[in-house]
């Protein structure tokens, strides 16, 4: 690898697709270009690891009838020629992808332009993002071996999910971390609001709410609500002694690098409740659904009490990643390259 190597990474609309990417180019430098979406999080996050960003305009499918699907049809044509545009002006060696639909006219561009790509399947369930772009891809990598089935074998790496570097911290006073992703998440602050004060009795507690959901802020001493953390989100899941999050796979990932105790509220009715029952199955997070406030109650009441148990959470969900994914990730970048 040299330093005049391209990279294209491609994701967005929301973090959970951009977080491998950036512990790629994190752990291998050359030049890169992201891109992502026009209204997503993800340009900030990005333009703070010294990465230049293009945004492009971006459908989404729904599997079922909407008008909506329709302009969005109209909009992956428009992502078609901006993405063909800027790989002629870049002349990437590969485009990498972690998901998202914003990804698939970018990789249908490399496609047509000769370059090959690369497609990561973080989540335990496949989308139909990833399914497209799998039939383009050159390889396609995944977290864990249950994934395999979905690909063809000779495309298909088993690698872990790529994380960027981090190192567990210790605070001053116990502390919960509540995170519903880079959009924030209403309905899930809305449920853990009662839960809260309680909470605060032993630890406090940092809340990130999302840009649009900063009025559901409490005021208690000890709570501190933020709009959105970028650049010290991993400083901040690293003093966390338990995590309550939303259940995507890339803030799952860094948890489990840190091997912090987590509570999964999925998003109901969505592919996060796969990865919940994936991770509650191996007993490596707490999953409750959103609105069974009775569970809830009972396991933060057996996470502040039962140090035992809050241990043993964070360690199992660390055994459980394949060890290495980053660089197993990158062995796949060159062999890509080399053939």
């Amino acid at each position: 690898m040299t330093d005049d190597l391209r990279i294209i990474l491609a994701g967005g609309g929301t973090l959970g697709s951009v977080s491998p990417l950036l512990s790629i180019a994190e752990q291998l430098p050359t030049r890169y270009l992201f891109v992502g979406s026009q209204t997503g999080p993800e340009k900030e996050v990005v333009l703070r690891q010294n990465i230049a960003f293009r945004a492009i305009a971006a459908g989404k499918w729904r599997r079922y009838f909407s008008w909506q699907n329709f302009r969005d049809i109209y909009k992956t044509k428009v992502g078609i020629w901006q993405s063909l545009k800027i790989i002629r002006q870049f002349k990437p060696d590969i485009v990498l992808t972690a998901g998202s639909f914003v990804a698939v006219p970018v990789a249908l561009a490399a496609k047509l332009s000769g370059v090959p790509v690369v497609v990561h399947q973080q989540d335990i369930k496949l989308g139909l993002a990833n399914k497209i772009m799998a039939t383009l891809a050159t390889k396609v990598t995944v977290t864990f071996a249950e994934q395999l089935k979905y690909f063809p074998i000779k495309k298909a790496v088993l690698t872990g999910n790529p994380v960027r570097r981090c190192q567990s911290a210790s605070n001053e006073k116990p502390l919960v971390v509540i995170t519903g992703g880079g959009l924030g998440a209403r309905g899930l602050n809305d449920f853990v609001a009662s839960f809260i004060p309680k909470i605060l009795e032993k630890y406090e507690v940092h809340h990130i709410l999302g840009n649009d959901n900063w009025e559901q802020r409490l005021d208690l001493p000890g709570y501190i609500a933020h709009r959105f953390v970028a650049g010290s989100m991993l400083d901040l899941l690293a003093r966390a002694d338990i995590i309550i999050s939303r259940a995507g796979m890339s803030l799952i990932t860094e948890a489990a690098a840190l091997c912090k105790a987590l509570v999964l509220v999925p998003i109901p009715g969505s592919h996060q409740e796969k990865n919940a029952e994936f991770f509650a199955k191996h007993n490596a997070a707490a999953y409750v659904r959103q609105g069974n406030h009775q569970i809830m109650d009972r396991y933060i009441y057996k996470l502040m009490v039962n140090d035992t148990w809050r241990t043993a959470l964070g360690e199992n969900l660390h055994n459980l990643f394949p060890p290495q994914a980053t660089e197993n990730y990158i062995k796949v970048i060159r062999s890509v390259l080399n053939k």
